[in-house]
């Protein structure tokens, strides 16, 4: 990582869907609700991925630990509001961004 650049947090959540059209479903959900926690949780970066075989990606990102610990609070119960309406495994982790590459911070 960058030496200027300040140590940045993540947390990690991978949802596997039984199909595609199953992660398609489910996907506006998680949408709506990760970016409903960007003012509130101060999050400076999300991406949210889904893949051909049923697999929703997402990297939740952050500036210092508070505002983890904020999200956690916030939203963290989202995958158990998930789990009351559709069919999938989920596993995640939470950790320190050691690399992150946006060519538009080039471009700026």
């Amino acid at each position: 990582m960058n030496s200027g650049t300040p140590e940045m947090l993540s947390k990690t959540y991978h949802l596997k869907f039984p199909s595609l059209d199953a992660a398609q479903i489910a996907a506006p959900f998680v949408v709506e609700t990760m970016g409903n926690a960007i003012p509130d949780c101060n999050l400076v970066g999300l991406n949210v991925l889904i893949s051909k075989e049923g697999d929703v990606s997402i990297n939740v990102f952050f500036n210092n630990v508070n505002d983890l610990k904020s999200f956690e609070k916030r939203h963290g119960g989202f995958l158990d509001t998930m789990k009351k309406t559709f069919l999938f495994k989920s596993n995640g982790f939470e950790g320190v961004c050691i690399f992150n590459y946006d060519s538009a911070e080039d471009a700026a």
